[in-house]
């Protein structure tokens, strides 16, 4: 089972991530290379990428909390912390997201004051669609986001420890 871990993502792990691409129309999902600097900030109360390991220390998937999780078409709402999850495209369909979906609900609440978690799926992504309506998290909204696709918005209570 992956862990999340709290610590930043090194240089050469960030590096290699923005690396991952998908096959079509998953990679919707890659990134720009370049952007190495995304998986490595976080802002002052902590929101940005957290890696997720295996028991190797090998990182297969990350989260990511607050704007850097907002997709084109969502606007930021008071209350409201945007979250993501990518997982390594060879690790896809192993339950790894799953697996890590709570340990990101028990960080967000570490981090962050706000009352809901929202997060966007392209339509698409049956699994990951899946996994939100399985993890306690409530269709909202479809809108057109990034590559002109259909997401689906969804939000989950974050109740207070």
């Amino acid at each position: 089972m992956p862990t999340l871990v709290t610590r930043r993502f090194t240089p050469a792990e960030a590096l290699s991530v923005a690396a991952w691409t998908y096959p079509p129309p998953f990679d919707l999902y890659d990134v720009d290379p370049a952007k190495t600097e995304l998986f490595t900030a976080r802002d002052a109360e902590g929101l940005g990428c957290y890696p997720a390991v295996d028991g190797d220390g090998t990182v297969v998937a990350f989260c990511v909390l607050g704007p850097e999780a907002r997709v084109r078409g969502q606007r930021p709402e008071d209350g409201i912390l945007d979250v993501g999850l990518g997982v390594h495209p060879a690790q896809t369909g192993r339950r790894i997201g799953s697996d890590l979906v709570e340990q990101v609900v028990t960080l967000a609440r570490d981090l962050a004051r706000h009352r809901r978690l929202r997060a966007a799926v392209a339509t698409f992504n049956e699994r990951s669609l899946a996994l939100c309506d399985a993890a306690g998290f409530v269709a909202v909204r479809d809108f057109t986001g990034p590559g002109d696709r259909t997401f689906r918005e969804f939000t989950r209570a974050l109740n207070p420890r």
